[in-house]
């Protein structure tokens, strides 16, 4: 990357946070697994410790701005250069990307060899993309989406074995963990600062999955209200439970409890364990990348 590139984007990256249990020992790698997400709006990272079942490390930035996935991925360089846990051999790499070029698919009706058509029917490709599939374990649907090939190429470079999967997976799938014993339909919003996902879940049954972008309270409401209408969600009774980046003292949250009486914060997995320094996050803050696929 010329020099001049790189003075630039570095402008687009902001760190927000680091931590590092003072467990996190170099000899003990082999054990440790890293979790990478990564999208338009920024990458965070994680170390997962197997034998305790621990979260033991996180590093959150944030880009500025992104016109596009690809300028993304030549900032993963210079978060690489800066980052204190991703510089490590790690064995057991997990990347997470965060886009909206997915598409679900049930068991029954999926076909290996169709799967780019799948994707097609409600996704813009433009070629370059790889095409890969997650299998959800709680949910009789497997998850298509598009990967991009510098992505790959990128941490090809770094570790000998990448799995990659797609955020809304881990998404759903644990949603669906989490309340397959409920008997009602909620509906679940996950956050980010340009776009949401709304998840219906009504016991075992996904009843709803969809992204939308949005750029203003305004617009998120008008979405959230939207999905409400079609699926016949009464607001004044519904439960909807937020997820990500959302403060109690945020614009969203604000407008949401004017137009939706029955609210609340949703919680990450309580599967495992997590360093004292993490435990300082609000619980549900970075939901899709502490609910991602673990090996």
């Amino acid at each position: 990357m010329p020099s001049v590139m790189a003075a630039e984007l570095k402008y687009k990256i902001t760190q927000i946070n680091s931590f590092i249990d003072e467990s996190f020992d170099e000899k003990k790698i082999a054990d440790y697994q890293l979790i990478i997400q990564i999208g338009i709006e920024g990458l965070r990272t994680a170390v997962y410790e197997k034998p305790k079942n621990k979260y033991i490390a996180f590093e959150n930035y944030s880009f500025l701005q992104l016109p596009s996935f690809d300028t993304a991925v030549d900032l993963l360089d210079l978060v690489i250069k800066d980052s204190r846990i991703i510089n490590h051999k790690y064995k057991s790499v997990s990347c997470v990307v965060v886009n909206n070029l997915s598409t679900l698919v049930p068991n029954p009706l999926f076909e290996q060899d169709k799967k780019k058509t799948y994707l097609k029917f409600n996704s813009s490709l433009d070629g370059t993309e790889i095409i890969l599939v997650d299998n959800l374990k709680n949910l009789d649907v497997k998850n298509v989406f598009a990967l991009p090939l510098g992505l790959k190429d990128r941490l090809g470079l770094l570790f000998e074995n990448v799995s990659f999967h797609h955020f809304s997976s881990g998404l759903i799938d644990s949603l669906a963990l989490q309340n397959k014993n409920e008997a009602v339909k909620k509906l679940f919003v996950h956050i980010e600062s340009s776009h949401f996902e709304a998840v219906v879940i009504e016991g075992k049954n996904l009843i709803f999955y969809n992204f939308f972008n949005h750029h203003s309270a305004e617009d998120f409401i008008y979405y959230l209200l939207f999905v409400c209408e079609q699926l016949q969600l009464n607001p004044e009774n519904i439960e909807v439970v937020l997820l990500g980046e959302i403060e109690k003292n945020s614009d969203i949250y604000s407008i949401t409890q004017k137009y939706i009486r029955n609210i609340k914060f949703g919680e990450r997995t309580d599967d495992a364990d997590y360093s004292y320094q993490l435990q300082a996050l609000q619980k549900h803050f970075h939901f899709t990348l502490f609910n991602s696929f673990i090996l």
